[in-house]
């Protein structure tokens, strides 16, 4: 017989043994996306956005022309947009194969990579996350890859529902004129947002009058369609135990897709979810949310007054908004001007996010150099939140 001594011993080893991950592999955190290494056929490691919301794992088209895939045209309604189905597949991450055979869809990204600012070569998200357990550790940029049911369970056990396979919590939101409304989130780590409300919850209880002052800018996702999207604010928003404040927030005017859902409130995007080291148990229904040092810090928003994109052809950077009454209108900045340097660093030295970043600082005084139809100009301007 075993002494109490032993026991516990024996219980810690298996503890830790089913909590030893498969592969453990470091991602980017580009702005607001998660980018991981991946495979397919064998192939060199390709740069993945890993979004939670992604139903279907899905390969840029050029990069299916380099790897000489071939397939199907299919044609999708959510989103409406066609695909390639492509043959036989094997996906590999950190040389680890996550299931043969998975159904990979080609499709042109390039109106994604314009917006975010850099070359993706896919997405991938549930086809990882139906066949094992996923724990997300933001501060350290790691993704632990499990066996189902041997990832940490650590901090807030949030219990979970599928809607067209994406993990939906429920929640709570309180408006700027301090109305309560139940609610309920989609979880999606490809989403580079905060809080985005679907269109018909928005619609409900008019939240775009509700949201303090709001702005609004034209959006698309992986289909071609462009929606209006605002951005305002709410007092608080809250699912499982959690408790987050003075948020800002997105309103979501789409007609199709998953944000014309009636069935669900909104998304939790990765604005939100990086504040916490998330584990993902798909099986099990359930989220852990344990907060980590990001919890607490201030959301920037915008402060210029621009939005900015690449070029079609991803050689230059262009305005391509403009928002009335901000710093950037009234200091003559105009549409699809291209911007060469800010704070004297040229563009071409900096990411996207580091100069969305830059153009966040509230109360900073920028300078930038713009491009328009060739004729070089200089602007400088404080930056003001345009949600004040």
């Amino acid at each position: 017989m075993k002494s109490p001594l032993s026991l516990l011993f024996t219980a810690f080893v298996l503890l830790s043994q089913a909590q030893t991950p498969i592969t453990t592999i470091p991602f980017e955190l580009y702005g607001d996306h998660i980018i991981i290494k991946a495979s397919v056929d064998d192939s060199r490691p390709l740069d993945f956005i890993f979004d939670s919301g992604s139903g279907f794992t899905v390969i840029d088209e050029d990069i299916s022309r380099e790897l000489g895939l071939s397939g199907k045209k299919i044609q999708m309604n959510e989103p409406a947009t066609v695909l390639e189905l492509i043959k036989h597949n094997k996906l590999a991450i950190n040389h680890f194969p996550m299931e043969k055979n998975i159904k990979v869809y080609s499709t042109d990204l390039d109106h994604l990579e314009i917006s975010l600012g850099r070359d993706i070569d896919g997405i991938l998200g549930y086809d990882l996350l139906h066949h094992h357990t996923i724990h997300l550790n933001y501060e350290k940029q790691t993704m632990d890859i499990y066996d189902h049911g041997k990832g940490p369970k650590n901090g807030d056990a949030i219990p979970f529902e599928l809607n067209t396979a994406i993990p939906v919590v429920k929640g709570s939101v309180m408006l700027n004129n301090s109305e309560l409304h139940a609610a309920n989130f989609y979880v999606i780590t490809g989403a580079g947002t905060t809080l985005d409300f679907n269109s018909p919850y928005a619609k409900k209880y008019d939240v775009i009058h509700k949201t303090g002052k709001h702005y609004s800018y034209p959006v698309k996702g992986i289909g071609q369609d462009e929606n209006l999207h605002y951005e305002g604010h709410v007092l608080s928003v809250s699912f499982g135990k959690q408790l987050i404040e003075d948020l800002p927030i997105g309103i979501s005017t789409a007609k199709s897709g998953i944000q014309a859902s009636e069935s669900v409130a909104g998304i939790l995007g990765n604005q939100v979810l990086s504040m916490y080291n998330i584990t993902f148990d798909i099986p099990g229904k359930m989220l852990y949310f344990e907060k980590n040092s990001n919890f607490g810090k201030e959301l920037a928003v915008n402060c210029s007054g621009i939005d900015l994109q690449l070029s079609p052809d991803k050689q230059r950077l262009l305005v391509h908004q403009v928002f009335e009454d901000s710093p950037a209108a009234e200091a003559g900045i105009k549409l699809n001007d291209e911007l060469l340097s800010v704070n004297n660093k040229p563009v071409s030295e900096l990411h996207l996010p580091d100069i969305k970043e830059m153009l966040r600082q509230e109360g900073e005084t920028v300078k930038l150099v713009l491009s328009d139809n060739g004729k070089e100009k200089s602007v400088s301007f404080k930056l003001k939140s345009l949600l004040e």
